[in-house]
């Protein structure tokens, strides 16, 4: 086999390569972009996810404030209006005891 018949065997076998290194590449290439496009999705989808939650969240703990507000608040009337009976059964018993006090003096 003389110098040309290998050079040409060399590029028939360069050529053959660069064909299937080329097919591989374009073959891997969209593989990549398809790949890229669905992680781009699913983040896309996680994001969207964790925005829901985080808004059901911000409603739950606003409610539960509410509630609480709103609980305090009549505990707080009903405390007030108990206060307010008992100061008017001690002055009431005051003034039992001091009416008695008077009638004996």
């Amino acid at each position: 086999m003389g110098f040309l018949e290998a050079l040409a065997l060399v590029g028939t076998a360069a050529t053959i390569l660069g064909v299937f290194l080329t097919a591989y590449a374009m073959i891997n290439n969209k593989i990549l972009k398809k790949e890229s496009k669905l992680t781009r999705e699913a983040i896309a989808e996680s994001r969207q996810a964790i925005a829901e939650e985080s808004k059901l969240t911000r409603e739950t703990i606003a409610e539960e404030s509410k509630l609480t507000r709103e609980t305090m608040a009549e505990e707080s009337k009903l405390t007030r209006e108990t206060i307010g009976k008992m100061i008017q059964e001690v002055a009431k018993y005051l003034g039992d005891l001091i009416m008695a006090k008077g009638s004996k003096a």
